[in-house]
């Protein structure tokens, strides 16, 4: 039997990932990774590690949960170290529970390395600190995406309080209606953050009477946090995040060796958004999937060759996939 190990990547920032969790991704030889993992992390891997990606799409999921629970199972069985990859804190909204109950019933063994949830990462990398003592004694983290007949006072929650919802933008219609069906104050301020600790990150800031055109106004998706409460007022212009020198900076960095990690970071540190691609016949074939994947979602404008001497070469290779970032 083997091990398998549920890693909370953190949310965005490639950083935010724990030492532990580091640890057990560099000596992992499977990875089971979701699709809001950002996918440089898979840059810590040994070069035997294989890649598995197990993403999420509202809607249409790659592999459905049942799917993953018997590739966990399969994999476990075998004798060796298999990292099942999440976003965030695998025990906030992760389905954790659900994974480990089929390893249990199997006797394989496991470990759980929680990781910064978004509750964290948005409110911090927006300047909103979840508790105040002027404003807030208590938090709240909560989906939008309830049970049939679940009940949630909004009202009790709020009252110097925070509220965090995951995944709120698709109910965000239902949820204001029952905020104020509860009494809770229409002018209560509310903050939504889109993307939140990558350089791509938008914050708008709304209150409950306001949220919905708010969020149709700017054309907010997932993955999104709402914030309700009066801590949301603590925010003042633009945070220390978007005070970074490459903020909303969306960089593809494209080398011919192999991607050094502390490279992609030197970038994330000053609040790009990045991304990093080897080339090449002698490039890393594993990624060929990861990168098909990550580019399908998103974009860039900016490239940074790293290897100088083949710029021309690889930028009409781009071109002719029609991979054009520029």
């Amino acid at each position: 039997m083997g091990n398998v190990y549920f890693v909370g990547a953190g949310s965005g920032d490639p950083e935010l990932l724990t030492l532990k969790g580091k640890r057990v991704l560099e000596s992992a030889d499977v990875i089971i990774y979701d699709r809001l993992v950002h996918p440089v992390l898979l840059y810590l891997a040994k070069d035997s590690a294989r890649f598995i990606y197990s993403g999420k799409y509202p809607k249409n999921h790659v592999l459905k949960q049942k799917n993953i629970n018997q590739l966990l199972l399969e994999e476990g069985r075998k004798n060796q170290i298999v990292v099942r990859l999440k976003g965030g804190d695998p025990g906030i909204f992760g389905r954790v529970g659900e994974e480990i109950s089929i390893l249990q019933s199997e006797g394989i063994g496991y470990e759980i390395i929680p990781g910064v949830t978004a509750a964290s990462v948005a409110s911090s990398y927006s300047g909103i600190p979840l508790t105040h003592r002027a404003y807030s004694s208590k938090v709240t983290l909560a989906t939008a995406h309830r049970q049939a007949g679940e009940i949630i006072d909004f009202k009790d929650l709020t009252d110097n309080g925070t509220m965090c919802l995951y995944m709120g933008v698709e109910k965000v219609q239902s949820t204001q209606k029952k905020l104020l069906e509860q009494d809770v104050s229409p002018q209560l301020p509310v903050a939504i953050v889109e993307w939140g600790s990558l350089g791509r990150q938008r914050t708008v800031a709304a209150t409950v009477q306001t949220l919905v055109k708010a969020i149709e106004e700017h054309q907010i998706q997932n993955p999104s946090l709402i914030i309700l409460g009066d801590v949301v007022s603590c925010r003042n212009g633009a945070d220390w995040f978007e005070q970074l020198p490459l903020f909303g900076h969306k960089i593809l960095l494209i080398d011919t060796e192999k991607i050094d990690f502390e490279i992609i970071i030197s970038y994330t540190q000053k609040g790009a958004d990045v991304y990093a691609i080897q080339v090449g016949k002698n490039r890393d074939q594993r990624f060929d999937e990861v990168h098909q994947q990550y580019l399908r979602d998103h974009y860039f404008d900016e490239i940074i060759y790293l290897n100088e001497e083949l710029t021309t070469m690889y930028k009409k290779q781009w071109d002719i996939l029609n991979k054009k970032f520029v």
